[in-house]
């Protein structure tokens, strides 16, 4: 009770310590949008600026804090500028900045200029600065009065560099009399503020720094800095004697001796005429170790600090890590996998551990996602799952202007009428922008989750998710497809076993064994390739991007009863094929070339396709089949485009006079989208073979669905079928794999995903004509869900029974009965109006004659 005290003090005394910040002008660069080093201005939080021969970049090399910097280029002619299209009012005291080198370049230099004319002239604003290879704050003295803009000149290198964190603060008019202005952590403070610490564990610090400035003329001449009280510190050494515009710091570190609250003082006694002595009162709060305290107190400690928390599951192993949880304050994320690969959701839990964030990528700690997690110097998290029912906490129900706030992080809520700005396929790891009118945010999809290759919905719809962050943006988690509304994607024969069919995959896995290009850790992306071949368990795989023949001979011996094949040009992205020996007997293999009819250029400088001709041994019948492995020139460009185009009217010349006969497969990386081209949406450069009905794209199914096949977005690879095996094709089993069980897969493995298909050879193992009567009794999930306040309720009965239909509230309370007599056989549904209901989660109950009972769960939000 002391600490949530002390924490309404707290706030009290926050309306009390209020001011402006001690800089007025900042601009950290994340707001605006511009890809390409082309001249253009660009919007910002402060306003436009322009940029030549610069853009705003986020790559893995640029150096930023938050989302991303400027870059400016220097490269083959460029000289990389940028400067404010308005004037600062107010004029400029100090300009502060950070930059650095991009990558591991070096030599870049930086010039900055300023004008006071509107940019008609430009003068030089101090001497070249040198770039170092990690970002460093600048502060350049300037004392212009009026309005003013600055311009940032990459004057001297080769290659590139960053800036980021722009900011101005005002000129100052200096004081007749010296005269004392302080800040405390940047925040403007005046005599007899209250400063607050906040709570923290006893033994450790928090810290906050006091700034202390001269106004005026003559000198500030400071006689004594004093800080009292027991917990209370401060750093001894600052300059006493400080000119016009001279400033000085120290610290005040609180470090609590026990639990309780403690109170403090701190004095400045100078020969300033506004104020002598500048007074602060100073209080916080220290706790135990291992004291259990709400939610919401243990997310305003300082990182690293141990917390005890309790609450009720909201996400499980859902997302693969991490758990979320929450009491009626708010909630939190933990990841520890042996509490999450455990807990379920309505799980009543406690945990004890110090806070982190999780942050992969440079920025501040406030802009991602506060969690419970093992540091470097502190592994032991301590938990409990408690012997009591699950009880699935409510969602909060909140628009989404309310969800980008910090105060929602970590809490399981629901927003109405969510627009969703997607058709088709949700993707693996991809964010899509969300708005319900009011506000807009993210929808964060986790590659864990079944909503994976699930269709987004085509109209507003209620979500329920979790509230994360990553790097300053607030996103909204759904946990399954219940969560959005909508149905999970399923594959037919995925209840055959592979030993019946064959499985054929093409993927792109990218500069295979090229620590230069592709993922850095060479033996870790090896053992990802090797884990996702395991896992699709297939008969052949077509690999484009082998760029190191050893690294692929590896792969190869070490995957039990493949084979390996080759291909023989000289690019350093080499295609290949991986094959099961036990149900592949392996005829013949060549790699193409130009005595076959191929032209060197179209085919990326001689990257040709890649033959191999075998016979299938499967289902107890044999079959020969011809598959071809292409990789074909990349780019969106005019040029690339043409090479493609060319490329394929010549392998379907080459396949329509050789194999008209023969089962024909080719797959590969096609560079390109069947619909319609990357380049300008002009037809494919594949139209040829989606013309011809001897020829099947299957892929192109997926595309249509609004599914990707790589991360920038695009559906590149692709898998033909000649109409031979048209019959043998297995159905609807077209998939793009989502390789979940991968961390970090993107940056580990590749940055495409391996597209898979299965044939049927032999007795047929899926064509066999179905009942039209359900086999077994079945409930099927309402439809939409969450729903307001309509839904259907669908099932199956398997022969004539008496059924009940009846739904029910969280307390076990009948509230509807939708059936209840005989029904006969077959496929049911009916409509559920909730309107005289309130908000919250209910159960419907399935019940016959025969003795099946079957429940689920349905969410209701208005």
């Amino acid at each position: 009770m002391r600490l949530l005290q002390a924490l309404l003090l707290s706030f009290v005394l926050t309306l009390v310590f209020t001011g402006t910040t001690h800089s007025q002008f900042f601009e950290n660069f994340d707001s605006g949008d511009k890809g390409s080093y082309s001249a253009g201005s660009v919007t910002l939080s402060t306003g436009d600026w322009f940029l030549d021969d610069a853009l705003l970049g986020s790559l893995s090399n640029d150096k930023f804090n938050g989302s991303q910097s400027v870059r400016m280029d220097r490269r083959n002619g460029r000289l990389g500028n940028m400067y404010m299209l308005f004037d600062k009012t107010g004029g400029a005291d100090e300009l502060s900045f950070k930059f650095a080198n991009y990558g591991s370049s070096s030599g870049n230099k930086l010039q900055v200029q300023y004008s006071t004319n509107q940019g008609s002239t430009w003068t030089n604003l101090g001497d070249e600065l040198t770039a170092s290879g990690t970002l460093e704050e600048i502060t350049l003295p300037v004392n212009m009065p009026g309005n003013i803009r600055f311009k940032f000149i990459h004057s001297d290198g080769g290659d590139r560099l960053n800036i980021d964190d722009v900011s101005i603060s005002d000129f100052v008019v200096a004081a007749d009399d010296p005269t004392i202005a302080v800040t405390v952590n940047d925040v403007t403070a005046n005599s007899e503020d209250a400063i607050d610490f906040g709570a923290t564990l006893e033994g450790t610090k928090i810290s906050k720094t006091i700034e202390i400035k001269n106004t005026g003329n003559p000198n500030l001449v400071i006689t004594s800095i004093t800080t009292s009280g027991q917990g209370f510190s401060q750093t001894m050494e600052y300059d006493d004697t400080l000119a016009f515009n001279e400033k000085t710091s120290i610290t005040i570190d609180f470090e609590p001796t026990g639990e309780g609250e403690f109170q403090g003082s701190f004095s400045i006694t100078s020969n300033a005429v506004n104020v002598s002595p500048f007074n602060l009162s100073l209080s916080g709060e220290g706790f135990a170790e291992g004291a259990l305290i709400p939610i919401a107190d243990a997310r305003k400690l300082p990182l690293g600090t141990r917390v005890t928390v309790a609450g009720r599951v909201t996400v499980g192993n859902e997302f693969g890590g991490p758990l979320y949880m929450q009491d009626q304050t708010a909630g939190i994320a933990v990841f520890w996998e042996a509490l999450h690969t455990v807990a379920k959701v309505g799980d009543s839990v406690q945990v004890s551990g110090p806070l982190t964030v999780f942050k992969p990528i440079a920025g501040a700690d406030e802009d991602f996602l506060l969690q419970i997690s093992d540091t470097d110097t502190d592994n032991n998290i301590v938990f409990e799952i408690f012997d009591v029912s699950a009880k699935e906490p409510i969602p909060k129900i909140i628009t989404l202007l309310e969800l980008n706030s910090k105060d929602i992080e970590g809490q399981l809520v629901a927003v109405q009428n969510v627009d969703i700005d997607h058709t088709g396929a949700f993707q693996a790891n991809t964010n899509y922008d969300i708005s319900d009118g009011i506000g807009t945010a993210e929808l964060r999809i986790d590659n864990n989750t079944n909503l994976v290759g699930a269709n987004a919905p085509d109209s507003p719809t209620n979500v329920v998710g979790v509230v994360g962050q990553f790097n300053g943006v607030f996103q909204l988690l759904p946990r399954t497809t219940e969560d959005v509304g909508v149905e999970a994607v399923t594959y037919p024969g995925d209840d055959v076993s592979k030993e019946l069919t064959l499985e054929v995959v093409t993927w792109n896995v990218e500069w295979f064994g090229n620590t230069g290009n592709g993922p850095e850790d060479e033996n870790l992306q090896l053992q990802n390739v090797k884990t996702v071949i395991e896992t699709i368990d297939a008969d052949i795989y077509a690999l484009q991007e082998v760029s190191s023949p050893s690294t692929f001979s590896q792969l190869v011996s070490e995957l039990e009863g493949y084979g390996g094949i080759l291909a023989s040009f000289s690019q350093t992205q080499e295609t290949a094929f991986l094959f099961r020996r036990a149900s592949i007997d392996s005829l013949e293999s060549a790699t193409l070339s130009s005595s076959d009819g191929f032209t060197q250029q179209n085919w990326a400088n001689g990257r040709y396709p890649l033959y191999f001709k075998f016979l299938t041994n499967i289902n107890n019948k044999q079959e020969e089949v011809h598959v071809f492995n292409i990789h074909a020139k990349a780019f969106g460009d005019s040029e690339s485009y043409n090479q493609r185009l060319t490329a394929s009217a010549e392998l379907k010349s080459y396949l329509d006079n050789n194999f008209d006969d023969k089962n024909v497969i080719m797959l590969g990386d096609y560079n390109d989208e069947i619909i319609s081209s990357t380049f300008n949406g002009i037809d494919s450069p594949y139209k040829n073979f989606v013309d011809d009905p001897e020829y099947t794209i299957i892929t192109k199914n997926l595309e249509e669905k609004g599914f990707e096949s790589q991360s920038a977005g695009s559906f590149l690879d692709h898998i033909t079928f000649s109409s031979e095996l048209s019959e043998e094709y297995f159905t609807g089993t077209e998939r793009v794999e989502n390789p979940f069980y991968i961390g970090s897969y993107l940056s580990t493995t590749s940055d495409h995903f391996p597209i898979w298909v299965r044939f049927e050879f032999g007795p047929g193992v899926s064509s066999e004509e179905e009942s039209t009567l359900p086999e077994i009794v079945q409930l099927n999930q309402n439809y939409p869900n969450p729903f307001n306040p309509t839904t259907i309720i669908s099932y199956a009965l398997d022969r004539t029974a008496n059924v009940s239909l009846s739904v029910f509230d969280i307390t076990g309370r009948k509230v509807a009965t939708l059936v209840d007599g005989v029904e006969t056989a077959g496929q049911k549904e009916v409509n559920f109006n909730a309107s005289s209901l309130s908000s919250g989660i209910y159960f419907y109950q399935l019940k016959t004659s025969d003795g099946v009972s079957l429940t689920r769960k349905m969410m209701l939000i208005k």
